[in-house]
């Protein structure tokens, strides 16, 4: 294990793609997360008119329990930019033969695709670690009373965030594999998420139907919490039901990413 991690790593560690899109992953979520802060405090200073009908400080965005769900929510929208990065990976292997080579040293099929998860473990656990250690200061700071069990409630969309992004970056890894042109894997990754299958899903009508899809399932893993500021009903837990089915999906994934690998010629 320790010898698949480290090829990976070797990958890597002086791959500018890495490098930077890692780092505009965090950076636009810090921009967001900022921007979340100015806008609320705009809304305290743009005169009674509008503080007269809404009060900033009774939309607790920023404190517990409630910024578990609103950061992993928001965070969990820019799954895409790491799902780039996966494409990338792959495509890269297969356009500079280092696939093929990998497997003239010894390197078996199955030994790649855990190499290639041990990168979509990297993104996912150092990306959730960043979302945790950001809310767990941002939560702190902004919370005037922090209670224990406050500090624990809704922390499980944290593993929630985890899951939901290594469900996706599986997803990623197997349209790069599939496509093998960096151009077209993306462009296809970026058309199917955010048009092809809400399109599909919108015009179903049951709705246990579209928990079907792939990236419904994986979506539905956190719904969007800030409902209940409207004094909405929102979903503020994770379904079992949506754990088991996510975890269908990355089975499925990773079986079809070796059936590819297993049947095609490197």
């Amino acid at each position: 294990m320790n010898r698949l991690f480290n090829i990976e790593w070797i990958k890597i560690r002086s791959n500018a793609s890495f490098w930077v899109l890692t780092s505009l992953h965090i950076g636009i979520l810090l921009l967001v997360i900022l921007s979340g802060k100015v806008f609320l405090r705009s809304i305290s200073l743009n005169g009674e008119s509008i503080t007269n009908l809404i009060d900033p400080s009774a939309i607790p965005l920023y404190q517990f329990p409630d910024i578990w769900h609103n950061f992993t929510y928001v965070a969990a929208y820019l799954k895409f930019i790491l799902g780039i990065y996966m494409i990338i990976s792959i495509t890269s292997e297969i356009s500079y033969d280092t696939l093929r080579q990998n497997i003239m040293n010894g390197l078996s099929r199955g030994g790649f695709i855990v190499s290639k998860l041990f990168l979509v473990a990297l993104l996912a656990v150092g990306s959730t670690l960043f979302v945790f250690v950001t809310a767990l200061i941002i939560g702190i700071i902004s919370t005037p009373d922090v209670q224990i069990h406050d500090l624990i409630r809704y922390s499980g969309f944290v593993p929630a965030y985890l899951l939901l992004l290594s469900a996706y970056l599986v997803f990623a890894l197997l349209i790069g594999l599939l496509i093998k042109r960096t151009g077209l894997a993306i462009g296809l990754l970026f058309l199917y998420t955010l048009i092809i299958e809400p399109i599909i899903v919108f015009r179903i009508k049951t709705e246990w139907i579209k928990g079907l899809f792939p990236l419904k399932a994986i979506n539905n893993l956190i719904h969007m919490p800030f409902g209940k500021y409207a004094l909405r009903e929102v979903k503020d837990y994770v379904a079992p039901v949506d754990i088991v089915i996510v975890l269908a999906y990355m089975a499925l994934f990773i079986y079809c990413i070796y059936l590819l690998l297993k049947k095609r010629d490197l």
